[in-house]
């Protein structure tokens, strides 16, 4: 019996006890089954603090939302259904078959059929229905510097620079202009590792918003060609 419980047993005790003894003549003597009618009284008090318990634990459970169970429809955000597991769903009140936006925790492994660890968490959204944007290159063209490094993983690094709103991050371009894939990177310590790289893509009718670690930045063949697989509109 915890020190709640207890403490709540003594005081009922000492509350049945004192009214028991109000009307008594003091000269009165006390009975001979008094302690019997202790143990009773301390036995009840146990009782009701116990029933007081289970009955807040109970309410506690019942009040928790239901977790999802089994995969995961999302009928309004591509031509086809999406059924992804339930496991993936960051938020699973809102993934629901109307919902605008998922948000989801896809881990690498699943993603690329490797044992790659860690996760891609990534926001899906409908995508604009506007022309195709400038390619990553010229977007950020007036904030880069000249310099540019080819990578081994068929990425080009360019750097930010100094006192641009982008200062602290590098950007990873794929085949050149980077209008398949790319990812800005920040190259100082963050706070949440899994979380360096920022990516932007469309696939199908959809805006994909990619946060993983620079770890997989050689991995960004293998994750685009799941993602696609994933939402892209073919069956």
């Amino acid at each position: 019996m915890g020190p709640a419980l207890s403490a709540a047993a003594a005081r009922l005790e000492r509350d049945v006890v004192r009214s028991s003894r109000i009307g008594r003549p003091s000269s009165v003597p006390p009975v001979a089954g008094q302690p019997a009618d202790r143990r009773l009284i301390l036995a009840a008090a146990l009782g009701l603090a116990g029933s007081l318990a289970l009955t807040g634990v109970v309410a506690a459970w019942l009040a928790r939302p239901p977790a999802p169970a089994g995969p995961v429809v999302v009928s309004t955000l591509t031509p086809r259904p999406l059924v992804l597991p339930a496991a993936w769903i960051v938020r699973p009140g809102a993934a629901e078959a109307v919902s605008e936006r998922i948000d989801l925790a896809i881990p690498w492994s699943d993603l690329t059929g490797s044992a790659l660890p860690g996760l891609m968490r990534v926001t899906a959204t409908r995508a604009p229905e506007t022309e195709a944007p400038l390619s990553p290159a010229r977007r950020y063209a007036r904030f880069l510097t000249a310099e540019a490094q080819p990578l081994t993983d068929g990425l080009m690094r360019r750097r930010f620079r100094a006192g641009t709103p982008f200062e602290g991050e590098d950007l990873y371009l794929a085949e050149g202009e980077g209008s398949r894939f790319a990812a800005r990177c920040a190259t100082g310590p963050m706070p949440e590792p899994d979380a360096a790289c920022l990516s932007e893509i469309r696939v199908g009718t959809l805006a994909l918003r990619l946060r993983f670690s620079a770890d997989r930045l050689a991995s960004w063949n293998a994750g685009l060609a799941g993602l696609e697989r994933l939402f892209g509109v073919s069956p």
